[in-house]
């Protein structure tokens, strides 16, 4: 069939931006500049309490902001360096919401997210602070440290995030193996130090602390990502299939975590999950550019021409000063100059 001529005639072509985009796609590793989350809130079955809601940013178990959305349920946190954040609402009268979102300014400024409130039953109204930290795997209060871990492991733990922030990679290790040495079971700080270790391209031990964390807590959303992330790294893509959905059923409404799911599968050529995995990151952040990046390869790979430069089209009209923007005006002028040809753009 031409169709299928077309396809193993653009493959190089198609391969080029899938290169692209899996080196785009090395995720979750700290860069140099700032974001921003924004997001929206729904309520399902009423207003918002006294016209607005508290929401706090965390990561790692701390606060790191505080902000109120508006009366149309907006709100936003900026200057935020690279990392894992849970965006945490309690209102009471509705169950508690911990959502992870991934911020990785390198492949979108602003990471947006959908936020759903559910009345929960008058019964349950009086529930206490105690439930909802046990509900929401990745969150570690200070309360619970105090309790849990002695103060010199607080301490050391403390110095690595704030190091951390700083961007003091080596300081920040330093501080987190101080940390295991004298609490051996303390999985965020497995964690934490698996995400540096990735961050250094050093991904076997990387890959051993974010197992180690999961041994000790399996239901860690944001440790199920960073390995993911590690798996996709080192090109165990089945294994990195089953830990990112995992991680997705912790964490459902994470559009980074279907995005890495969709490239995964992606280079599985099991296409249709693939894509719907894409489309679902997109509804879910619409201003994360790589994913229409995704998808227009996708459809390369699969022949479907039109698809990709159609899709190429929209992520300019959309992100027209993103850094892959000259790449893909270059994909788009090859494409358009003969789209019916199966012979690969040079």
């Amino acid at each position: 069939m031409a169709e299928d001529g077309g396809y193993r005639g653009k493959a190089l072509f198609s391969l080029q931006l899938a290169a692209l985009l899996l080196f785009s796609a090395g995720a979750l590793q700290a860069q140099q500049q700032e974001g921003s989350i924004s997001g929206e809130i729904r309520l399902i079955g009423g207003g918002f309490p006294n016209g607005r809601l508290e929401v706090h940013l965390e990561s790692h178990g701390s606060v790191v902001n505080v902000t109120y959305c508006d009366e149309e349920g907006l709100f936003s946190f900026t200057d935020l360096l690279p990392n894992t954040y849970s965006v945490v609402i309690q209102a009471q009268g509705y169950q508690p919401v911990s959502q992870t979102v991934a911020v990785n300014p390198e492949l979108v400024q602003s990471t947006f997210v959908h936020v759903i409130l559910r009345p929960i039953a008058a019964a349950n109204v009086r529930a206490s602070p105690n439930d909802f930290i046990e509900e929401n795997e990745d969150v570690v209060s200070a309360t619970q440290l105090s309790k849990k871990y002695p103060p010199e492991v607080r301490k050391e733990f403390e110095a690595g995030k704030k190091a951390e922030a700083k961007d003091d990679t080596e300081t920040a290790i330093e501080h987190y193996q101080a940390a295991l040495k004298l609490a051996p079971d303390f999985y965020q700080a497995h964690n934490n130090l698996g995400g540096l270790y990735t961050k250094k391209g050093e991904l076997a031990p990387a890959e051993q602390e974010l197992r180690r964390a999961l041994e000790l807590n399996p239901k860690s959303a944001e440790a199920e990502f960073n390995l993911g992330n590690v798996l996709y790294l080192t090109g165990r893509d089945a294994e990195a299939k089953n830990i990112l959905q995992d991680g997705l059923s912790h964490s459902p409404a994470s559009a980074m975590g279907r995005y890495f799911l969709g490239c995964v599968l992606i280079r599985l050529k099991e296409f249709d999950p693939a894509e719907d995995q894409l489309k679902s990151a997109q509804q879910l952040d619409p201003r994360m550019p790589q994913v229409p990046i995704a998808l227009a390869t996708l459809y390369l790979q699969t022949g479907r021409r039109s698809d990709a430069l159609h899709t190429f089209e929209e992520f300019l009209r959309q992100f027209p000063n993103d850094p892959l923007a000259p790449k893909v005006r270059d994909a788009v002028k090859k494409l358009s100059q003969d789209p019916l040809s199966g012979t690969p753009p040079s």
